[in-house]
């Protein structure tokens, strides 16, 4: 962590003050939103309302170090993103697991925002105590005082039904939905809404921050499906805890990782004897996670059009290697993933780009002349 910032240095930049007190408001309505007594659009508000808390507070924590949180090229503030990565990987503001807890936060505001998902109640109370209790260690960091010198030590999110342990509510979660899946008439589109929160788990988890992507879903469901524990299809999330801590005000969430007592999970080789405990086969399980890049979104992460990039594919026979290309079936589609390993060895060919364009044209143009 930074050292504590000056408090004089603040008082003199009133942009830091204003995102300051712009993240206190919003953190103060989630708080109000989570404990209302109905439920008129409430988890998507909440979620919504913590993650512009933790945007205004990390944006006042940039714009102190660095005087700015705006993109003069775009003409757009940072995003969620950006604040998260130069946090993180630049001023050392949030260590990696406060990173994961919002990373986390942000696939499910996402989805909150921009489509639906079911998200239980004590999923949420997880996420809302989780989100106070970081704030708290933000500010404190921020400001020198922890969130009891800005809100009456009321205000805290208040649950009738508070979860004593993540593992046992992933449990039930995935319980549920495992038993939606067995009907014969389940409805594929209620099955995701359910299945975006927990992996909000997994996403979030990672080292690197990202959103969940629908193909991804929809191998889950499928995996999830065929599977008799969803321990096996999420490994990840099972090797992921909530470590309670704190200094009164809330319980202190710690995302944790390789857990001593979590179950050994490793992918075996091809034609490597199954011999070991918490083994996992290396099949179509997970195989979404490796290989999740489109053409477009390979494209788009090479800084090229999508036409170049498939023509750098095609020269350098990126499909004939398993390791860089995988079709994935699903249902009646099959879906064409490019994994990071591609991405990375084309990242150093990048210098040829207009080369295998080149070629790439001349080889059309050969095939239009004898059609």
């Amino acid at each position: 962590m930074t050292d504590q910032i000056s408090v004089d240095s603040v008082k003199n930049n009133p942009d830091v003050l204003a995102l300051r007190a712009r993240a206190i408001q919003s953190l103060t309505l989630a708080i109000e939103l989570f404990n209302r007594p109905h439920d008129c659009a409430r988890s998507e508000a909440v979620l919504m309302m913590f993650h512009h808390s933790f945007e205004m507070l990390l944006k006042s924590l940039i714009v102190e170090h660095t005087g700015t949180a705006i993109d003069e090229e775009r003409g757009y503030s940072y995003g969620f993103d950006m604040c998260l990565r130069l946090a993180e990987e630049e001023l050392a503001i949030l260590q990696k697991d406060h990173r994961r807890f919002l990373s986390m936060l942000d696939n499910l505001r996402d989805c909150a925002t921009h489509y639906y998902q079911e998200i239980s109640e004590s999923i949420l109370y997880i996420f809302a105590q989780g989100s106070v209790s970081l704030f708290n260690e933000l500010i404190r960091t921020a400001t020198g005082k922890g969130l009891l010198d800005f809100l009456p030590g009321r205000v805290l999110p208040v649950s009738a039904i508070p979860p004593q342990q993540i593992g046992r509510v992933l449990d039930d979660e995935f319980k549920k939905l495992h038993e939606l899946l067995r009907q014969p008439d389940t409805n594929k589109q209620h099955a995701m809404a359910m299945l975006r929160p927990l992996m909000a788990f997994k996403i979030g988890g990672e080292d690197q921050h990202r959103r969940m992507t629908t193909a991804e879903l929809e191998v889950a469901i499928e995996n999830l499906n065929a599977a008799d524990s969803w321990h096996m299809v999420f490994p990840e999330i099972a090797k992921i805890e909530f470590v309670s801590g704190g200094d009164g005000i809330a319980v202190g969430f710690k995302v944790v990782k390789e857990m001593s007592g979590a179950m050994p999970v490793r992918v075996i080789k091809p034609g490597e004897a199954i011999d070991a405990q918490g083994v996992i086969i290396e099949r179509e399980i997970n195989l979404n996670d490796k290989f999740n890049l489109g053409a477009f979104q390979l494209a788009k992460h090479l800084g090229i059009t999508e036409p170049r990039a498939r023509a750098m594919v095609n020269f350098y026979s990126i499909k004939q290697d398993p390791e860089f290309y995988r079709e994935i079936p699903m249902g009646l589609s099959v879906y064409h993933r490019y994994s990071k390993k591609a991405l990375d060895y084309l990242r150093g060919k990048l210098s040829t780009v207009e080369e295998c364009w080149q070629k790439h044209r001349s080889s059309l143009s050969e095939k239009r002349k004898q059609v």
